[in-house]
């Protein structure tokens, strides 16, 4: 069952999941990608318990978290939040895993609050996007853009978007397309992601990226990623002075659906 904190308008929705050591010195943060939620990382929290204690949060306006068109969802903004939860429950520091999107959010956390984020996980990582000013300022006056929001993605479909993060497609169950779809049934998050588009920040700079002296592991689905290409990984280890790139065989973008299990004996071995 979620629990919710309230942040500068944001009710957004977390799970804290205690280690099955009594007395374990670990923590690790979990944070999904693009359209996910927290629900992609349920193969993960059994097995991770046996060594950390297990933090998944929703990030608005995804999942369980609220939706609102008025809230800020520049990713400064949720990195603060984050900050901000981790304080209420009194973690002085953590690993931080982050997919796709939240991969660059962990990026951000250990460049902006490097005392409070022990390691870097980065699956599939978001980097070197740039925003469009135009972009931004369309989406942000057209009335009509929650609409096309609403239609492409069920143009889309969940089912299809699933499968083309995904190298095996056969993994979709019926209750997995139904938690992806969930969200999207309420009408209130097509104006909430505009608001996202819109406040959307360029990714880290590389003299940012420099300043990052955290080890990283960074995990990609090689070729058959089809969402962000792997290369942009060895792009990142020209700026990242401590971190290693992993290619996973037989891939797609969706890693924490893919290969729960490998990436759960990584980081109970390391």
């Amino acid at each position: 069952m979620g629990r919710y904190f309230w942040f500068k308008g944001h009710a957004i929705c977390y799970e804290f999941h205690p280690s099955s050591l009594a007395h374990s010195d670990h923590y690790i943060v979990l944070l999904h990608g693009f359209l996910a939620s927290k629900y992609c990382f349920r193969q993960l929290i059994s097995p991770l318990q046996r060594k950390y204690h297990v933090l998944t949060i929703d990030i608005p306006p995804f999942g369980d978290s609220s939706k609102s068109k008025e809230c800020l969802y520049e990713y400064d903004h949720i990195v603060k939040a984050i900050v901000f939860l981790l304080d209420q429950l009194g973690i002085d520091k953590t690993e931080i895993l982050g997919h796709s999107m939240g991969g660059q959010i962990a990026l951000r956390c250990g460049y902006f609050y490097p005392e409070r984020f022990s390691k870097l996980i980065l699956l599939s990582p978001c980097c070197f996007m740039q925003q469009s000013p135009l972009f931004a300022k369309t989406m942000g006056w057209n009335p009509y853009a929650p609409f096309i929001a609403r239609g492409l993605l069920r143009h889309k479909g969940v089912l299809e978007i699933l499968r083309h993060c995904l190298y095996d497609d056969t993994l979709i169950t019926d209750e997995m397309l139904q938690k992806y779809k969930q969200p999207f049934l309420n009408r209130e998050i097509y104006p909430s992601i505009v608001t996202w588009l819109k406040d959307h920040q360029e990714d880290l700079h590389e003299e940012q990226l420099q300043k990052i002296m955290h080890d990283c592991t960074i995990f990609w689905g090689g070729k058959q990623d089809l969402i962000l290409p792997y290369t942009l990984g060895y792009e990142l280890l020209k700026f990242l002075k401590n971190a290693k790139l992993i290619l996973l065989d037989e891939t797609g973008h969706f890693i924490p659906e893919e290969k729960p299990n490998y990436i759960q004996a990584y980081l109970l071995q390391s």
